[in-house]
């Protein structure tokens, strides 16, 4: 009776194992087909960009948005977010994770913050502000998103839980809202 309770438990545990090995080996193959052959996608997963910005709102409530546009692996959905919704998630992420302090973010601007040319340059300050974010958190041993935690799979998901800033119909008020 004892060796047929080990080999039953043997065959069950190599089933399981045999299992676990086979999803690992189809997300793999589904990273690696969403991927291409490109190495460098492995080492920068998540690609994010801010191709435009909207002018929003009426009167004292006229804001540009900035559109931010995140591709993870095979997943891409854009949120448009106002330069103090992106000012506070650094304030905020920058008490946790220390490291982030280091990173410089664009400075909040007295006059001038309607102006085209300090809108296109502040466009482009955000999207290196967020690339340089998502390096260090992906680096970072005590981020959630840090690329060597066991079992992790970077997804939508995981972003949007990380912090509500990249989640869609969060902070949407405007006509240009993500919902």
């Amino acid at each position: 009776m004892m060796q047929e309770d080990f080999l039953f438990s043997f065959q069950d545990n190599e089933k399981l194992h045999n299992g676990t090995i086979q999803r690992k080996l189809k997300y793999e193959r589904m990273v690696s087909r969403s991927l291409g052959a490109n190495p460098d996608d492995l080492k920068n997963p998540i690609k994010i960009s801010i191709p435009r910005y909207v002018l929003c709102g009426q009167g004292k409530d006229e804001h540009f948005e900035f559109e931010v546009k995140i591709t993870v692996l095979d997943e891409t959905w854009t949120v448009f977010r106002r330069y103090s919704r992106f000012r506070e998630m650094h304030k905020t992420l920058k008490l946790k994770y220390a490291e982030l302090a280091a990173l410089e973010f664009p400075p909040k601007k007295l006059f001038g913050n309607k102006d085209e040319r300090v809108i296109a340059e502040r466009r482009s300050h955000l999207e290196k502000y967020l690339r340089d974010f998502f390096s260090v958190m992906l680096q970072s041993a005590t981020s959630p998103l840090h690329i060597d935690k066991v079992g992790l799979t970077l997804s939508k998901h995981t972003i949007c839980e990380f912090s509500p800033f990249f989640k869609k119909g969060v902070f949407d008020y405007s006509s240009h809202g993500t919902g």
